[in-house]
């Protein structure tokens, strides 16, 4: 590819400040895109928190509706145990022969023990459930008052980047009105390089015919082109776009 291009020299100068608009347009469209990218975290921060509250007002219930089965699982053994223990009983009171009556007692006093068991362990699920249920409430409300609390931040935000894309579509406009007046060719090799760099591209060209940008000396061959001040080089090094400027190509 060709790392100069030639312009009539009446014509090299209205097209390299239509470029160099192009540039400033891009340099304005690069800062708005920045306070539009910048509102992004601050949007990220927003749903971390929220998800944070919502994740642990989640876990509360999941801890709640945990106990409350293994509540439901306990009282139907107990039912369950309680008619054994019934049973036990009427036995017990029917038992005629000591063999008898012993076997029945041993049952019973087995059965006690299970229930008894059985009620502490139910005393302690029943006062357990009533701590979960109060954190799982504290924890939903937290994540209502949390949003509630993000309703204005939110919409602050989205006012704002609204105004932003306002701003955006405008410096979009002016930037295509500036680049009517670049030949594609030359916008062309403008886009490729801007797209890689996210930067200025333009540059005049230093003392000793050295580059803008990386200060990387502009080949002998090249510069009596350069000289006549008709053309706009590329540079073999950082490939930015280089021009003399109007007083140097006077001298």
């Amino acid at each position: 590819m060709s790392t100069n291009e030639s312009v009539p020299g009446s014509s090299v100068i209205s097209e390299l400040q239509a470029l160099l608009r192009v540039q400033q347009d891009d340099d304005v469209i690069r800062g708005i895109e920045a306070r539009r990218d910048a509102l992004g975290p601050r949007v990220i921060a927003l749903d971390k928190a929220r998800q944070r509250a919502i994740d642990e007002a989640a876990k509360s219930e999941a801890a709640l509706a945990r106990e409350m089965d293994r509540l439901h699982a306990l009282e139907e053994r107990i039912v369950d145990h309680k008619q054994r223990h019934e049973k036990n009983l009427a036995v017990l009171n029917q038992a005629h022969k000591l063999k008898e009556a012993t076997a029945a007692m041993s049952q019973v006093e087995a059965a006690r023990r299970v229930l008894a068991e059985e009620e502490s362990e139910l005393l302690g699920i029943t006062r357990r459930i009533a701590e979960l249920r109060s954190v799982a409430t504290a924890s939903r409300a937290t994540v209502d008052t949390l949003e509630a609390e993000q309703v204005e931040t939110r919409a602050s935000i989205a006012a704002e980047r609204a105004s932003i894309d306002g701003e955006l579509a405008a410096a979009r406009q002016e930037r295509e009105a500036s680049s009517k007046d670049v030949s594609p060719s030359l916008l062309s090799r403008y886009d490729r390089v801007h797209g890689r760099r996210k930067s200025a591209v333009v540059f005049a060209l230093g003392t000793g015919f050295s580059c803008g940008s990386c200060d990387t000396a502009i080949p002998l061959q090249r510069r009596p082109s350069m000289a006549s001040g008709t053309v706009i080089a590329t540079c073999e090094v950082c490939g930015v776009l280089l021009y003399l400027p109007t007083a140097q190509s006077s001298n």
